[in-house]
């Protein structure tokens, strides 16, 4: 398994998301609504703008113009986000916003340099996508007004896995940051990080020990 790179998290206002790398996810704004919300995978060109996505339905769009973001830094490259888009035709998307969500691959636990750190969290949903490609996490972390010092960490890490099941952990560290207010955030791990043929990802909430397996 590879090693992924931690989402380091800090939150400016009570009510701000988390970073550009995790962002907030509603599934469009309403049963009659024409926005739709989606995570995808972002084609960036050489120019470093989006030209195509597909999504976790696996359904290929061309988008009607090039989308530029601060937070596209590589060309010729793909990234994982979260579409805001209205449909056109059966093939094409008309981006109404896009951010980058956060990628995290499965790291050793002995190389953990401060240990293993479980502090609670919520998790709303997790499920995977219907690509087979990823399993998301829609997570609510609790935080409040701190200066920009106090960043939450989120990783996931191997727990005694074998050659037919991968047994992770979300790793969360909270970070120093207090408790008052909550935001939501979806973090994807791509299944080509896993090798076994099961995968079950345990997590340490507010409400108790949470484990959802997936074939």
């Amino acid at each position: 398994m590879t090693r992924p790179t931690f989402l380091l998290t800090s939150f400016l206002a009570c009510a701000a998301l988390l970073s550009c790398t995790v962002d907030a996810y509603e599934k469009g704004e309403g049963e009659n609504s024409l926005l739709t919300a989606e995570l995808v995978e972002a084609t960036v060109d050489a120019d470093k703008q989006v030209t195509k996505v597909i999504t976790d339905d696996a359904l290929t769009l061309t988008l009607t113009q090039p989308y530029k973001a601060k937070w596209i830094s590589s060309a010729d490259t793909t990234y994982r986000a979260l579409l805001y888009y209205n449909k056109v035709g059966s093939t094409q998307a008309e981006v109404v916003n896009m951010s980058s969500v956060g990628v995290l691959r499965p790291m050793i636990a002995d190389s953990l340099k401060e240990g293993m750190k479980t502090d609670p969290l919520y998790v709303e949903s997790i499920w995977q996508a219907r690509s087979g490609r990823y399993i998301n996490i829609r997570l609510r972390l609790l935080t409040g007004q701190v200066d920009d010092d106090a960043k939450q960490s989120i990783g996931i890490v191997e727990n005694g896995s074998t050659p037919s099941h991968a047994r992770l952990q979300l790793y969360h560290d909270q970070g120093g940051q207090p408790e008052y207010y909550s935001s939501t955030a979806v973090i994807s791990l791509p299944m080509s990080a896993i090798t076994a043929d099961t995968v079950s990802i345990s997590i340490n909430t507010y409400d108790g020990p949470f484990t959802r397996t997936f074939p």
